[in-house]
């Protein structure tokens, strides 16, 4: 079994994954589907515990 090292995105990246959803269903003029708006939660959530964290390193 290999050990998977995954690196968390930054807020930066998350935030522009965040506005890609946001752009490509106002292109297409129509609400986020289902599967978008699960993504979209994960990915805010993502970006809030990034942002914190970045925040407690400040300080």
């Amino acid at each position: 079994m290999s050990d998977h090292h995954r690196e968390t995105p930054s807020p930066e990246a998350l935030n522009d994954a965040i506005r890609t959803l946001w752009v490509r269903a106002g292109e297409q003029r129509r609400s986020l589907t289902a599967d978008e708006q699960r993504i979209y939660q994960v990915l805010v959530a993502a970006w809030a515990e990034a942002t914190q964290a970045g925040q407690e390193l400040a300080a």
